[in-house]
């Protein structure tokens, strides 16, 4: 005959399930977590987006006075979107017709977004894109 081991029990008398708690936090904590960090990746993918609209817009002001300064409208786009990874080459400056008055100029920005969660969750890298239309005066 096998003995038994006694089962703890509490002082109000109920069983003592060792070891529950631990397995249940341990499956609400991955869920709390992945929408903790998606939340996170949401907002910094409309972060980066906000900033490249605004990249695009002052890189288009300056090129309304100076249409023909191809390299001063990305410089002034880039230094608009610091933080997100802009390059020269993520910048495209196009003109209709000789870029000179009553012509339009298109500033174009991208970037390639990687997610922190995107292992997790399943999300490729994507890429966000602004630009911004001005007449040249």
């Amino acid at each position: 005959m096998t003995q038994r081991l006694p089962r703890r029990r509490r002082r109000d008398g109920s069983p003592v399930h060792s070891g529950q708690a631990i397995v249940e936090f341990a499956f609400a904590s991955i869920i709390f977590l992945m929408i903790v960090f998606g939340t996170i990746d949401f907002g910094r993918a409309i972060f980066v987006g906000a900033e490249l609209t605004n990249a695009a817009r002052e890189g288009a002001r300056y090129g309304k006075i100076q249409p023909a300064d191809t390299a001063g409208i990305r410089t002034r786009a880039i230094d608009k979107a610091a933080g997100t990874g802009l390059t020269t080459g993520n910048v495209g400056v196009s003109c209709t017709g000789a870029c000179k008055s009553g012509d339009t100029l298109t500033v174009t920005t991208q970037v390639q977004f990687k997610a922190i969660t995107q292992q997790l969750l399943g999300i490729s890298p994507f890429t966000i894109k602004s630009s911004s239309t001005v007449d040249i005066e």
